[in-house]
């Protein structure tokens, strides 16, 4: 039986980012994206924390964080729960260098005016000074929900070297219209005439990203603490593209950062109970025609064949007993745990 030297190395992780993100916790968000966005965010290293709108209500400012995120929800409850000097202050928080991260009912919560079921509503925040519109009946009427099909901007510099078709879950996401501010499209929505699903942009010297699938919510694995959908199926793991977006708001400098992040070897989720997305980014060498399955005595237990073509790949590891293995392509090794 073949198999692999096994040689263990600590690394110290350090806290790559001085400042956290706040997650808006309170009435009207959803619980179970919630929960998805805690764990993704452990499972890349970034701090994090539940904040609630007494918490923000009572404040001056925002100055101990780098990114808030408004998750989804009703985006109406969001508007009803904080004042209107919490507004101004996120608006100013974003102006002044800040981040906000908006996904399904944060994003609607971000637009000048929401258009929900026919039914216009202006809102006040106004960081996105157009329509956010939804839900899309022609991909799911609310409340029902089903994958989709979104198409990635290769132009922009978020999305470099990802792959273009992705299946993300809809649950009452908006599209994304305006002729009053200018904004960078990162997706579009397939089923609905190409139009935008997620865009960013800058607010004075802040940046702002609006998402409207839910890509926090891994359908197939129990990695991110839910079990909302999980009787559909994804062909890719959505945290890949939502780490790079998160990366995006958190870093001052992403172009710089992306290069030294890119050649990260890594395997999504980790630990993982059905299946593992594995990434070894430009570091896989061209040869390497079969990734490599060992266990912790190092014996080889699995070959998948390796497609080049995709930047990620997906391997089904259900059928592996509790325990630490490895991928190894080309010269390459990552460790990745097993959990049942």
């Amino acid at each position: 039986m073949e198999k692999l030297l096994i040689i263990f190395f600590v690394v110290l992780p350090h806290n790559l980012f001085s400042k956290d993100i706040w997650i808006y916790s309170d009435y009207g968000t959803w619980n179970d994206g919630i929960l998805a966005l805690e764990q993704f965010l452990n499972k890349i290293g970034i701090s994090h924390k539940r904040i609630y709108s007494d918490e923000l209500n009572n404040r001056e400012n925002f100055d101990d964080v780098k990114v808030i995120c408004f998750p989804g929800g009703f985006s109406y409850y969001y508007a009803q729960y904080l004042n209107e000097t919490t507004i101004e202050n996120l608006r100013k928080f974003v102006s002044n260098g800040g981040s906000y991260i908006g996904i399904c009912a944060g994003a609607y919560f971000a637009s000048s005016n929401v258009v929900w079921e026919g039914q216009e509503y202006p809102y006040s925040l106004g960081l996105f000074k157009g329509n956010a519109i939804g839900s899309i009946h022609q991909i799911s009427a609310w409340d029902s929900y089903r994958m989709t099909k979104i198409t990635l901007n290769q132009n922009n510099t978020i999305t470099k070297n990802l792959n273009k078709d992705w299946n993300v879950l809809y649950y009452g996401g908006p599209y994304f219209e305006s002729n009053q501010i200018e904004f960078d499209v990162i997706a579009t929505w397939d089923e609905y005439n190409n139009l935008p699903a997620i865009i960013n942009f800058y607010h004075g010297k802040g940046k702002v990203l609006l998402i409207g699938p839910h890509l926090e919510i891994d359908v197939n694995t129990n990695s991110d603490s839910s079990l909302f959908a999980s009787e559909l199926f994804d062909t890719e793991l959505d945290w890949n593209l939502l780490e790079r977006l998160f990366l995006w708001a958190l870093t001052s400098d992403f172009s710089s950062y992306f290069n030294q992040y890119e050649n990260r070897d890594k395997i999504c989720p980790n630990p993982a109970s059905v299946c593992i997305e594995i990434n070894f980014g430009n570091l896989a060498p061209s040869e390497a025609k079969e990734i490599k399955i060992y266990n912790i005595l190092g014996e080889c237990i699995m070959r998948v064949g390796a497609i080049h073509e995709l930047p990620q790949q997906r391997i089904d590891i259900s059928h592996l007993p509790t325990g630490v293995y490895f991928a190894r392509l080309g010269n390459f090794t990552e460790k990745f745990v097993v959990i049942r």
